[in-house]
């Protein structure tokens, strides 16, 4: 089961870029800290108060038009943060996977680095974002329909949370796969 988010999570991550050692804005001679603790009092930028700041203000925001190496140098800084604040490397996944970038221990922890790199965490492209994109239930149907066009045989859960493969042979490669997602999610998502 696939979701469309993950999706392009998984589609944006498939090769990756080195980022500097200071991708997490930091001196590197400093050690990390954590997330700054709010009071009542504390404001957002332009005076709001932080309590009503928008949840994604500051975060990177990715876009369908974006190259694989721009967006891949978006996910390694995110990623590069995450190893600096003590998310363990996973060695053998990168090695048996062929990655030539960061791999990450994906067990969640410690919770403090996803915290301290919250700020970092790319937002999808709002055509993907099922609460910017007014039209995104009919995108999504054309993506599938785009998708089983191209000899792609999936199908949308009943839930509406992703897709699935059919039960029937796949005739694409991974590849392939990779290249017709790429072509429908472009042709059928767009906001406006």
């Amino acid at each position: 089961m696939v979701t469309s988010r993950k999706l392009l999570t998984s589609l944006l991550s498939l090769a990756t870029v080195l980022a500097t050692t200071t991708a997490c804005g930091g001196d590197p001679d400093r050690p990390a800290q954590g997330p700054p603790v709010l009071s009542l009092e504390s404001s957002a930028p332009g005076g709001t108060p932080a309590s009503m700041a928008p949840v994604d203000a500051g975060r990177p925001q990715l876009r369908q038009d974006m190259s694989d190496e721009e967006a891949d140098a978006v996910w390694e800084t995110y990623k590069v943060c995450l190893h600096n604040n003590g998310v363990k490397e996973n060695k053998e996944r990168a090695q048996a996977g062929g990655a030539t970038g960061l791999v990450l221990d994906d067990s969640g922890e410690p919770k403090s680095a996803y915290r301290a790199c919250a700020g970092k965490l790319p937002l999808q492209p709002p055509e993907l974002d099922d609460e910017k994109n007014p039209n995104y239930a009919a995108q999504y149907n054309d993506y599938i329909q785009c998708l089983r066009k191209n000899r792609l045989y999936v199908h949308a859960l009943a839930d509406g949370s992703g897709w699935t493969y059919d039960d029937v042979d796949q005739p694409l490669n991974d590849d392939q796969r990779t290249k017709v997602d790429k072509t429908c999610t472009k042709a059928s998502f767009h906001v406006g």
